[in-house]
């Protein structure tokens, strides 16, 4: 299908045609899948501005982690990014192995590249799911849940835990997978394959789906640019920037990465560039599994107890690719076993404050549709 321009209506001009409110949407709102308001000014149906008002989950991440050690900050930053809360702890990791000089081996870095596409998959279902809510579909949230536990069971395999799982550590991993774990995702794997399928039998190519989705929410690639954008907002609208291919990291430097990219910078566009995403995430884990089996799990050289593991002075900044987009650290290290400044360089937040670029112009009734495909975690922003 082509599509040649965005369905913007042009905003009234004429007072006496209806009347302008503004709407106060949340804190606690059933589309909203966090704490977060939106101060919509609205005339009639047609939406002419958005402020968002952040704050209402603010626990002072940022600061608490100056008060603990670096497992215990690690395990901080790690629900920040709930849904893919790896992606924290290699951040730390890596943040302290720049610092020291540390040398990971490549059995070890292999079973890391794999955990990050892991969580990423899992965090795209749990969008999906929740972008299906947005626009008047149940089906998605069930299934992708249904998926995403079969995800869960294997991090649990290897951490012991579902959630913040800490198993990505300085100088390696925590633990050895279990002897059959590659068994489990090759299966795993395979099933999902199949499920991807299906969904995009009922649901991408859905009418009613189209409808609330295509050339709404239109970011022109400049824009998005200009504004910090990254991860699959930014490759929506056109622009092939990804981490693991133009700053490698972990083992993404020895894989050819395909980078997905949208042509009109839609709500659509960027569905669809998560789902390819997801496609390739698992083309990359089927890939590590032959790797994961001989090796060295960690620096033997490390200390081996993370909660009294002390830094060498330094400054450093590294990032990962989440599944929002450019996640980044800045630690500041003082040589104690505490870190003396973590900033959190969240790619929510600069997504949230494209919301009143991408909506004016709309109705009212694309507004959760277009936050929705932003895929915004409100831990990241209130950090």
């Amino acid at each position: 299908m082509t599509r040649s321009s965005d369905r913007r209506v042009e905003i009234r001009r004429d007072p006496l045609l209806t009347e302008k409110l503004v709407y106060s949407v949340g804190p606690q709102h059933p589309s909203l899948p966090s704490p977060l308001e939106l101060r919509v000014q609205a005339d009639g149906e047609l939406i002419e501005r958005i402020t968002p008002e952040v704050g209402f989950m603010h626990r002072g991440v940022e600061q608490l982690v100056t008060q603990r050690n670096y497992a215990q900050a690690a395990g901080l930053l790690s629900r920040c990014e709930w849904l893919a809360g790896s992606n924290a702890d290699w951040l730390v990791a890596d943040a302290i192995e720049r610092i020291e000089g540390i040398t990971i081996p490549a059995r070890a870095q292999w079973l890391r590249t794999l955990v990050l596409e892991l969580s990423r998959i899992g965090n795209h279902l749990f969008w999906f799911g929740n972008l299906g809510l947005e626009a008047g579909a149940y089906t998605p949230i069930f299934i992708s849940l249904r998926e995403r536990e079969m995800l869960l069971d294997l991090l649990e395999m290897l951490s012991g835990h579902r959630h913040h799982h800490g198993w990505i550590v300085p100088g390696g991993v925590r633990t050895a997978p279990p002897e059959d774990f590659s068994g489990h995702v090759r299966a795993f794997c395979l099933w999902f394959q199949g499920r991807l399928d299906e969904y995009e039998d009922f649901f991408s190519d859905n009418a009613i789906w189209i409808n609330r989705s295509e050339l709404i929410g239109t970011l022109e690639p400049e824009f998005a640019f200009e504004h910090g954008a990254t991860g699959p907002v930014l490759r929506g609208s056109g622009i092939a920037h990804d981490l693991r291919r133009d700053q490698p990291y972990a083992m993404y430097g020895e894989l050819d990465l395909h980078v997905p990219t949208g042509e009109y910078g839609d709500v659509l566009d960027r569905y669809r560039v998560r789902f390819v995403e997801m496609r390739e995430s698992l083309r990359i884990i089927e890939h590590c599994l032959a790797y994961i089996d001989n090796g060295e799990l960690r620096n033997a050289e490390v200390n081996p107890d993370f909660a009294q593991m002390a830094v060498s002075r330094g400054e450093v900044y590294t990032a990962v690719e989440s599944p929002r987009g450019e996640l980044g650290l800045t630690l500041v290290s003082d040589g104690t076993n505490r870190p003396n400044r973590m900033h959190l360089r969240a790619p929510s937040l600069y997504h949230l404050f494209l919301l009143d670029e991408l909506c004016r112009g709309y109705l009212l009734a694309d507004l959760f549709v277009i936050y929705g495909s932003l895929d915004i975690m409100i831990g990241e922003v209130d950090k």
